[in-house]
C-alpha cells in the first residue's frame, strides 16, 4: 500500500494535512477551521474588479485580464466593515475573504500596521475569531486577549464599584482636612520672606478660616511646598539692579593720577604673582619629596611581599611533595594490607608484588597472567589474589584462557570453524575485547567470510575511531573486494592518524607496479597525495605509474604541480625532463636534465638521459662526455658502458668501442642495450672483399653513398675551402652534405625548438620569482627570434614585475605590433598604463 501524502506540503501522512500544516493553519490562517468556508473570490473582487486592458498590436481588440495584487489593509478594513465581523457574527465568507483577512492578521503579528485606523478593525477581527465556536479553546482565549490590548472594551462596572466606596465616605473624615492643610503650607511658607509681590494675592485666597487645626503642623509640611512653588526662580531679576551705577561714571575728574595708580597696581599684582609662584614651587617640592618617599617605601614593601611569596611557595612545595610522598606510601601500605589477607603471601612476594603495583588501582586491573610475571609468583598465588580482589572474574578469566588455547589448537589443526565458535563464545563475554576482535576477523579472512571481518573492523572503529590498525586491515580487505572508493576512505583515514605508514604503502605501490597491477599502485598513490601533498617520493611513483598506463598528460601535470610547490626538486625536474622527451620535444628535455644536474651533480640517471638523447641527436662529443660521467659515478653502470661504446662506435673509435662493449658484457651480457650495440658494432665491422681475379682492378662506383664520418670530413673541407661569410659558409655546408644528411640536420636543427624551451624556462624563473634570471631567458628567446611575440610579451611581463614600467610598454607594443590580437601582452600592457597613470597622477 502506497503511503498518503499531504494535500499542502507533499509530506508523508495518513491524515489529509500533516502536523507541521496543521500546526501552521491553526496559528497562521485560522479561518480555514471554518467548516461553512464558501469558494469563490473575495466580496472586495465582486464590488470593483481589478481589470486591465490589454490591447492588441493593431488596435482591433481588445482583452481584459485581472491584475493580481496583494491585498492590503485598506482592502481588509473595508473587508471587516463590509462584512459587520464582530463578537457572535455570522456573516457568509468566502474563500478569497478568508485570503485577504489572513494578510490581515500576518502583517498584524509582524508589527506592520501602522495606521490607527486599522486598530478597531482589527479588534474586531479578534473578537470575532474567539467568539465562533469552531475556534480551538487555547485560540479563542488568546485571540479575545489580543481583542483587549488592541482596543479595550468600557467597563460598565465602574459604577457600582463607586457607588459600593461611598458609604465608605463618611467614616473618613481626616481625608478632606488632610488636602485642606496641604493647600494652606504652600501660602504660608511665602509670607516670611515678603520678597516676591505675586504670591501675597495667592495667600488670602487659600487661608480656610473655619479650620484652626492647621496651625500647629506648620512646621512639618515646610520641606513638601518647596519643589511645588513655581514662583521662586522670580528673585533672578535683580542681577539686572546694578546696572545703572553713576558712581564708576563719575570717576573722571582724577584723569590726572592713572598712571600713578596703574603703576602701583601693577606693582601689587606683580608682587603676588612673584609670592604665588614662590607658594606653588615650595608646595611642588613637598609634593614631589612626599612622592618619592611613598614610591620608594613601596618599592621596599613590594620586595619585602615578594620574598615573602616566594616562601610561602617553597613551603608550599615543600608540604606538597611531603604529601604526595605520604600519598604514594600510603597507597603502598595499602597494597601491603591487602596482600597480607590472600593465604600463601610471603613479605618477599608481597613487596615485589607492592612494586610492580603500587595503587590497588593497578592491583586490581592485573589479570593473572600479569600477576604470574612477578618473581616468586605462582599461577596458584596469583589465582588467590584474584580471587580475593574479584571473586566473579576468577572463573571468567580462566575460562577465557581454556577458549583462547582450545582456539590457538584449532586453528593449529587447520579447523578454522571450530576456532570461529570459539572466538564467538570469547565474544559474547567480551563484545568490546579488541584483541578477539582482530584475531576474529584474520580467522573469517582465512574462511572467505570477507563481509563478516569488516564487521568486526566496523566493532573495533565503532569502540576506538583512532585505530590505525583496524583503518588499514579494512583498507586491505576492501582492496581485495575490489570496493576501491571504499578502500581508499579507510587508507585516507589512517594515513591521518598515522602518516608514518605513507612509506609502506608506496612501497607496497611500487611492488604492485612490478607485478603489473599499475592501476591499484595508481589508487594507492593517489590516496597517499590526498593526505600529504607534498610527498616527493610519492609524486614521482605516480609519475612513472601514469606513464606506464599511457597517460602523459596527467603525468605531466602531476609533475607540473610537485614543481610548483618545490622547483628545487632534481628528481622531479628529471621526471620532467624524461616526459618532455617522449613528446618530442628533446631540446627541452635537456634543459631539464641541466636543471637537475645543477641541483644533484652525481643525478646519474640524469646524466644518461642527456646522453642518450644527445647520442640519437647525432651530438656525438657531449654524449660521450655525458656517458663517461655516469660511468665515473658508477663503474657498473651497463646502459652507461653500452652507450659509449656506441657513441665511439659513431666516432669511429672502433677500438675503444669495443672495450667500452666487453666491459658491459662481463657485467650483464645479455642486457637489451648491450646485444643492441654489440649488432651495431658486428654491422660496421669491415668484412673482407671476394674478389674475383677479373674484377679484381675494377674501381668503386661513384655513387656509392659514404658514412657519418666521411660526411662531416666533406663538410669540413667545404667550409675551409670557401671564405669566412656566414651565409656562403651555410650554402658551403648544404651543397656539401648528401641528401640524407641533410635531411637529417634540418631535422635537428634546434632554433625553433630552443625558442620555445627558452620561453619556457623564463616563465619558470618568474613563477619561481626570478625575475632578472626571466628577462635573460626572454632575451635569450629574442636573440634566436626576434619576431616571436610570446618572448616579447615574456620580456614585458619580466620587467613589469621588475618595475621597469616604460620598457616593459615597449616590449607589450612590440609584441602587439607582431600579433595585434596577443591576449596576454593585451592585458599586460593595460595593466602597465594604468600603474604608469596613478604614479603621474599621485
Amino acid at each position: 500500500m502506497l503511503p498518503s501524502r499531504c494535500l499542502r506540503c507533499g509530506a508523508v501522512s495518513r491524515e489529509p494535512l500533516c502536523a507541521a500544516c496543521v500546526d501552521y493553519i491553526v496559528g497562521y490562517e485560522p479561518l480555514w477551521l471554518d467548516p461553512a468556508l464558501l469558494p469563490g473570490p473575495s466580496l472586495l473582487d465582486l464590488l470593483g474588479p481589478r481589470e486591465t486592458a490589454v490591447l492588441a498590436w493593431d488596435l482591433s481588440r481588445a482583452e481584459w485580464r485581472a491584475s493580481s495584487r496583494e491585498p492590503t489593509v485598506g482592502d481588509a478594513v473595508r473587508l471587516v466593515s463590509l462584512l459587520r465581523l464582530d463578537a457572535d457574527a455570522r456573516p457568509a465568507m468566502s474563500a478569497g475573504d478568508a485570503a485577504v483577512l489572513h494578510a490581515f492578521l500576518g502583517r498584524a503579528k509582524r508589527g506592520l500596521l501602522t495606521d490607527p485606523d486599522s486598530r478597531p478593525a482589527l479588534a474586531a477581527l479578534y473578537r470575532y475569531l474567539s467568539s465562533q465556536e469552531w475556534m480551538p479553546p487555547h485560540l479563542a482565549s488568546e485571540y479575545e486577549l489580543r481583542a483587549d490590548s488592541v482596543e479595550p472594551r468600557p467597563l460598565p462596572a465602574i459604577e457600582p464599584i463607586v457607588t459600593v466606596v461611598e458609604p465608605r465616605t463618611p467614616a473618613e473624615p481626616e481625608a478632606p482636612p488632610e488636602d485642606v492643610p496641604r493647600e494652606e503650607t504652600a501660602p504660608e511658607e511665602p509670607p516670611p520672606p515678603q520678597d516676591d509681590v505675586p504670591a501675597v494675592p495667592e495667600a488670602p485666597e487659600a487661608e480656610p478660616t473655619p479650620f484652626p487645626e492647621p496651625g500647629p503642623p506648620v512646621p512639618e509640611p515646610i520641606p513638601e511646598p518647596e519643589p511645588d512653588i513655581p514662583p521662586e526662580p522670580l528673585p533672578e531679576p535683580e542681577p539686572p539692579l546694578p546696572e545703572p551705577e553713576p558712581e564708576p561714571e563719575e570717576a573722571p575728574p582724577p584723569e590726572v593720577a592713572e598712571p600713578r595708580a596703574d603703576a602701583a597696581a601693577l606693582g601689587a599684582m606683580r608682587d603676588a604673582l612673584e609670592a604665588e609662584r614662590l607658594r606653588l614651587e615650595s608646595w611642588v617640592h613637598e609634593r614631589t619629596s612626599k612622592v618619592e618617599a611613598k614610591e620608594r617605601a613601596l618599592e621596599t614593601r613590594e620586595s619585602v611581599l615578594s620574598e615573602k611569596v616566594q616562601a610561602v611557595e617553597e613551603k608550599e612545595k615543600a608540604v606538597t611533595a611531603r604529601l604526595v610522598a605520604l600519598e604514594k606510601d600510603e597507597a603502598r601500605r595499602a597494597v601491603l594490607r591487602f596482600l597480607g589477607t590472600a593465604p600463601g603471601m610471603t613479605e618477599d612476594e608481597a613487596d615485589v608484588i607492592a612494586t610492580a603495583f603500587p595503587d590497588m588501582r593497578s592491583l586490581e586491573a592485573a589479570d593473572v597472567k600479569a600477576l604470574t610475571q612477578c618473581k616468586g609468583v605462582s599461577e596458584t598465588l596469583a589465582r588467590a589474589i584474584r580471587y580475593e580482589l574479584v571473586p566473579g572474574e576468577v572463573e571468567g578469566e580462566a575460562r577465557a584462557i581454556e577458549l583462547r588455547e582450545e582456539a590457538q589448537a584449532f586453528m593449529e589443526e587447520g579447523d578454522y570453524r571450530a576456532a570461529l565458535k570459539c572466538y564467538d563464545r570469547l565474544l559474547r563475554e567480551r563484545p568490546s575485547d579488541q584483541a578477539l576482535l582482530f584475531d576474529k576477523a584474520e580467522l573469517l579472512v582465512l574462511l572467505d567470510k570477507d563481509e563478516d571481518a569488516l564487521q568486526c573492523y566496523t566493532r573495533v572503529l565503532d569502540v576506538d575511531r583512532r585505530n590505525r590498525q583496524a583503518w588499514f586491515e579494512r583498507a586491505n580487505l576492501l582492496f581485495g573486494m575490489s570496493r576501491h572508493a571504499d578502500a581508499l576512505d579507510s587508507l585516507r583515514e589512517g594515513l591521518k592518524i598515522d602518516p608514518s605508514k605513507s612509506g609502506d604503502i608506496i612501497l607496497r605501490a611500487e611492488q604492485l607496479r612490478r607485478d603489473g597491477r599499475a592501476n591499484d599502485a595508481a589508487i594507492l598513490l593517489q590516496a597517499i597525495l590526498d593526505v600529504d601533498p607534498a610527498n616527493a617520493r610519492a609524486v614521482l611513483v605516480l609519475g612513472d605509474t601514469l606513464l606506464e598506463l599511457g597517460d602523459v598528460d596527467a603525468a605531466e601535470g602531476l609533475f607540473t604541480r610537485a614543481l610548483g610547490k618545490d622547483p628545487q626538486n632534481p628528481r622531479i625536474l628529471f621526471r620532467k625532463g624524461q616526459l618532455l622527451n617522449r613528446k618530442g620535444r628533446w631540446g627541452a628535455a635537456i634543459q631539464f636534465y641541466n636543471r637537475a644536474i645543477a641541483l644533484q651533480w652525481d643525478l646519474a640517471d640524469a646524466w644518461l638521459a642527456k646522453a642518450d638523447v644527445l647520442l640519437l641527436h647525432g651530438r656525438l662529443a657531449e654524449a660521450l662526455g655525458a656517458y663517461d660521467k655516469v660511468v665515473s659515478f658508477d663503474a657498473g653502470s651497463v646502459a652507461a658502458l653500452a652507450g659509449r661504446a656506441q657513441c665511439l662506435a659513431a666516432m669511429d673509435r672502433a677500438d675503444e668501442a669495443r672495450d667500452a662493449l666487453d666491459r658491459a658484457e662481463r657485467i650483464a651480457p645479455d642486457d637489451a642495450a648491450v646485444v643492441r650495440v654489440r649488432e651495431i658494432l658486428a654491422a660496421e665491422a669491415p668484412k673482407p672483399p671476394e674478389v674475383e681475379p677479373e674484377e679484381a682492378g675494377a674501381e668503386p662506383e661513384a655513387d656509392e653513398p659514404g658514412s657519418l664520418a666521411d660526411a662531416m670530413a666533406e663538410l669540413e673541407e667545404a667550409i675551409e675551402a670557401e671564405p669566412a661569410e656566414p651565409s656562403v659558409r651555410r650554402r658551403a655546408k648544404e651543397a656539401a652534405l648528401p641528401p640524407d644528411f641533410k635531411s637529417f640536420v634540418e631535422a635537428v636543427e634546434p632554433e625553433k625548438e630552443d625558442v620555445h624551451v627558452l620561453v619556457q624556462l623564463a616563465e619558470l624563473a618568474l613563477e619561481g620569482g626570478d625575475g632578472q634570471m626571466a628577462l635573460v631567458r626572454y632575451e635569450e628567446a629574442i636573440e634566436r627570434d626576434a619576431k616571436s611575440p610570446d618572448a616579447w610579451a615574456g620580456k614585458g611581463t619580466a620587467l613589469q614585475f621588475l618595475e621597469r614600467y616604460d620598457e616593459a610598454l615597449e616590449a607589450y607594443d612590440r609584441a602587439l605590433a607582431l600579433r595585434p590580437d596577443h591576449e596576454a601582452a593585451r592585458k599586460w600592457r593595460e595593466a602597465c598604463v594604468r600603474r604608469l597613470r596613478r604614479e603621474a597622477g599621485g
